[in-house]
């Protein structure tokens, strides 16, 4: 029987809510500011209590010129609303602010606004006293305190000691460096003149073998793979000018790629040759200037090219070249017999 006459009341509680011309209390709005005197610098905050039905919607102001006196406030630290407390459909909502300020004045930041809406009503609430801070400096009594002007950076004499002990290491350094480099010189040209004595001529590198041995120790770096096409493409060009340097004399270090091109029009290269000259070089400059990534299989052939163009434009001794030929020869022969 209690439950029936619970279950009732509930319907005939809810029932008048929805009656016209009933309706919960406005919520109301309190807005305390502790402490109201401060000096420069100190904090001080803002409490806001709102007590409303929790059907009831309100919203609250962002932090502006309202509650910033005119820019002179600053927000330090903004809690979120919570609730602070709820007796059956009334509950106690809480915003808090934590502010300072560096300008001294009185600051006026009137009653607090909170926006609410209920039903068919959308009104503007106030809290019931205005807001108000004074913010002061420190008393200065110009009578008794004399103010003197900003005392400059004292001029001291430079020592001695201040940069002995630095001279002396950078003597010490300089002194090994420079026995280090007599040394070296002394034994390159000790081993000169042993090998001049000795009748053993010094063996020169052909340039087609440096750039082959060059260009596998670049192939084995695999820069590319690992995304430094700059480096790969700045090295792979370096070993053909130097290439281009030591078999036809040409200056190609301190050329342009079109330089280059105009350079080369007249040695004797086959067009293949030509053409994946150019294209290798041109394509460096774009790695080296345009930021351009070609893709790996590009990468892989400009390396190739390189390398055909070196072993086709070799300079070959007269009697390997006869042998070579022979062996060509023989060769087609032993098609044509097949």
């Amino acid at each position: 029987m209690s439950k029936r006459i619970v279950v009732l009341l509930g319907i005939v509680w809810a029932c008048a809510l929805w009656v016209p011309g009933v309706r919960a209390a406005a919520p109301v709005v309190r807005a305390t500011l502790r402490p109201d005197s401060v000096l420069i610098g100190d904090r001080f905050s803002i409490e806001v209590l709102i007590e409303k039905d929790m059907m009831q919607v309100v919203a609250l102001p962002a932090f502006g010129e309202e509650l910033a006196g005119g820019g002179n406030l600053e927000l330090l630290r903004e809690w979120p609303l919570d609730t602070l407390s709820r007796e059956g459909r009334r509950q106690v909502l809480r915003k808090r602010y934590e502010l300072t300020s560096f300008e001294a004045g009185v600051y006026e930041l009137g009653r607090y606004p909170v926006l609410y809406g209920d039903k068919n009503i959308v009104d503007t609430l106030y809290s019931q006293h205005p807001l108000r801070v004074v913010v002061d400096t420190f008393p200065v009594d110009t009578q008794k305190s004399t103010v003197y002007d900003i005392k400059g950076p004292e001029q001291a004499p430079l020592m001695v000691g201040e940069f002995a002990g630095y001279a002396a290491w950078g003597l010490v350094l300089a002194l090994a460096v420079a026995a280090a480099v007599i040394l070296f010189c002394r034994f390159r040209a000790r081993r000169r003149r042993t090998a001049a004595s000795a009748g053993v001529p010094v063996e020169a590198v052909p340039p087609h073998v440096r750039a082959i041995r060059d260009l596998e120790e670049l192939h084995h770096r695999k820069l590319w793979q690992s995304g430094r096409e700059k480096a790969y493409y700045t090295q792979l060009a370096g070993i053909v000018r130097s290439y281009l340097n030591g078999r036809y004399s040409i200056n190609a270090m301190e050329m342009t790629s079109d330089e280059i091109m105009t350079a080369v029009a007249a040695l004797p290269l086959s067009e293949k040759n030509r053409r994946d000259l150019q294209a290798l070089l041109v394509t460096a400059d774009l790695v080296k200037f345009a930021r351009h990534v070609p893709a790996g299989e590009e990468n892989e052939q400009f390396y190739y090219a390189a390398y055909y163009f070196v072993e086709d434009t070799k300079e070959v001794p007269a009697e390997a070249g006869a042998d070579e030929e022979e062996e060509k020869k023989e060769g087609d022969d032993g098609k044509e017999s097949l």
